[in-house]
């Protein structure tokens, strides 16, 4: 059998592709399996801010049409870029297990490194220091945190945007940190932020491998490649989105975690916030593995309650 795994172009998304079609040959020894790089909007659109391009799409629409139209049996996505409603006759059939899901602070390569991180990465950074991201969710939080910050935009893959960090452009970058680590620059890591500080993003940290409904034979040569503590997570996280019918506009976070004592039961963590971080409505939930989505869609109805509509409206 052969089997095409649509992905990206851009280094990380090779990277995680790559990944999953070794671990498919490891466990299918006699399986063909060759990526097809399909260029998305948002690697074609490097110089303008996502958020006003569009909406999560960006980066998966064109590998949907092409799973649509069979060209390809699968595709690799990281799941925070997943819009939170699925084109028909599409389903996320596999999430392998979930990478660092926390942001990361990074400073420049020529500066001191941290000997020990503070608890709150920002310590690190002097008053007024320009910070780049390009996501609403991490620069509702800074200005909450922080609001002596120059928060700017910054776009480009990740290679792209340390060498302008490098360059002087920056004081420091918010990045994911699992990406960070799949392309061996974990040593670029000042400081992790832990979730108590700044919320991660939907579903960060985790792969989503996307088929066609009806397509029953790559769904079971997936199956070995599942991660039952990923996949009540994202279920939990993006039922959680889905609720609040949340994109790119909107600065919305959730974190699920397995309960250590009783891996039969999860948190969830989530929070809405203005877009200046002014106000920052948050709450969490309890849940049990054998439905997360109740988790996801109970802790949105919460915030709801509590006023997220509002921010929800903007």
């Amino acid at each position: 059998m052969n089997v095409i795994i649509g992905t990206r172009g851009s280094n990380l998304a090779l990277v995680q592709s790559r990944q999953v079609a070794a671990d498919l040959r490891q466990h299918h020894p006699d399986l063909a399996v060759q990526l097809e790089i399909i260029q998305t909007t948002g690697d074609r659109v490097l110089d303008v801010a996502l958020t006003k391009v569009g909406d999560k799409g960006l980066f998966v629409k064109e590998l949907e049409h092409a799973l649509l139209e069979g060209a390809v049996q699968l595709a690799v996505h990281s799941c925070k870029d997943m819009p939170s409603q699925l084109p028909d006759g599409l389903r996320l059939a596999t999430f392998p297990a979930r990478a660092n899901p926390h942001d990361a602070l990074v400073l420049p390569a020529h500066g001191p490194a941290p000997a020990v991180p503070p608890a709150n990465p920002l310590d690190l950074l002097p008053h007024g220091a320009v910070v780049g991201t390009s996501s609403l969710r991490r620069a509702a939080q800074l200005h909450a945190l922080r609001p002596d910050l120059q928060i700017e935009t910054v776009r480009g893959n990740v290679n792209t945007r340390l060498s302008k960090l490098d360059g002087g452009q920056y004081a420091a970058l918010i990045l994911a940190a699992a990406g960070l680590e799949r392309l061996d620059l974990g040593q670029r890591i000042s400081a992790v932020f832990p979730p108590e500080v700044m919320l991660p993003a939907v579903a960060q940290g985790i792969l989503a491998i996307e088929i066609r409904s009806d397509d029953h034979a790559t769904a079971a040569l997936l199956e070995p490649l599942d991660d039952p503590a990923a996949r009540v997570a994202a279920l939990a996280e993006r039922a959680f989105l889905r609720r609040l019918e949340g994109g790119c506009q909107v600065p919305i976070a959730a974190y699920a975690e397995l309960d250590a004592a009783d891996p039969a039961r999860f948190r969830l963590r989530g929070l809405v916030s203005a877009l200046d971080g002014s106000t920052i409505i948050r709450g969490e939930q309890r849940g049990t593995r054998d439905n997360p989505q109740a988790a996801g869609v109970a802790l949105a109805d919460t915030l709801i309650a509590q006023g997220a509509q509002l921010l929800l409206e903007v």
